[in-house]
């Protein structure tokens, strides 16, 4: 099954935006609507105030497209339907591509604040092909198996043979992502192909979240994937957290959504990964992305 493919447009407007950022070496990627146009202005002053200026951000409508442009940040545009089931099929596409063309990728959500460079650490070794943090319990049936899964919300992938291999499976597998959403079918899609953790002598402890217990590791999880030839590795979730505190230390803190989407800048603000002061509403549409 040869799966979706980004439309010739997009790709014809990665290309642009790679030509003009230039460089090598790990490139933060963002795809987002201009309904967070503010939670970007977030995004965009954390990793700037580490001295990354070399970032790629993917705009999902025309009017988020057109601000980014007058405000001179290089961006890409990629349209979808509206719907989010379209943005996380288009974004995996616009992944899958930047790999295929052999760019170093670090996905990473508008709502994953940097805090601390985890280039030099992380981002940027040779014993692994995909380094993804750790969500909580989403998918139910791959953490029965694990204990633990992955999350789409932070990741980074070399390049490689390995990388792409794993990237092509997943796109061959869009129209899943259409019936439930990115996270679960990577998971679902690692489970499969006969991943194997090496967990032996790791420290780890437990979280809980939503009546949910999820295992921990206080280093990388090792794992490989014979079938599709990569290693990969969980990120420490104290360090890259999904369920985020006070606590100082992280690298990335992806900061969970609200149940209340007008509430996000507030929970941003409660987990000190804010910079734009207190003159911005908690108005965040809740048809956003």
């Amino acid at each position: 099954m040869r799966g979706f493919s980004l439309s010739r447009a997009a790709q014809a407007s990665v290309a642009r935006a790679l030509s003009t950022l230039g460089g090598s070496g790990p490139l933060p990627v963002v795809a987002v609507t201009d309904q967070y146009a503010t939670l970007l202005d977030n995004w965009i002053r954390h990793i700037e105030a580490l001295g990354i200026h070399r970032f790629l951000v993917v705009a999902m409508d025309r009017p988020l497209m057109d601000s980014l442009t007058k405000a001179g940040i290089v961006a890409a545009y990629c349209e979808f339907d509206g719907s989010v089931k379209d943005f996380w099929l288009q974004r995996m596409l616009i992944w899958d591509l930047l790999v295929q063309r052999g760019v170093d990728l670090i996905q990473s959500d508008i709502d994953a604040v940097w805090l601390k460079d985890p280039i030099p650490e992380y981002f940027s070794r040779t014993d692994f092909d995909l380094l993804i943090s750790q969500g909580t319990f989403h998918p139910v049936e791959t953490h029965a198996h694990w204990q633990f899964v992955l999350c789409t919300g932070l990741f980074w992938a070399r390049p490689g043979p390995g990388a792409k291999a794993f990237f092509s499976a997943w796109r061959s597998r869009g129209g899943e992502i259409l019936a439930s959403d990115d996270q679960a079918v990577m998971n679902r899609l690692l489970h499969e192909n006969g991943t194997v953790w090496c967990d032996t002598d790791l420290e780890t402890y437990r979280l809980s979240c939503d009546g949910h217990t999820f295992t921990c590791y206080n280093h990388i999880l090792p794992g490989t994937c014979d079938s599709l030839g990569f290693r990969i590795g969980m990120l420490p979730h104290y360090l890259f957290p999904r369920l985020t505190s006070s606590e100082r230390g992280a690298f990335v803190k992806h900061v969970r959504r609200p149940k209340d989407p007008c509430e996000r800048i507030s929970a941003l603000r409660e987990a000190e990964c804010w910079l734009l002061g207190d003159d911005f509403a908690d108005n965040i549409d809740e048809r956003s992305i």
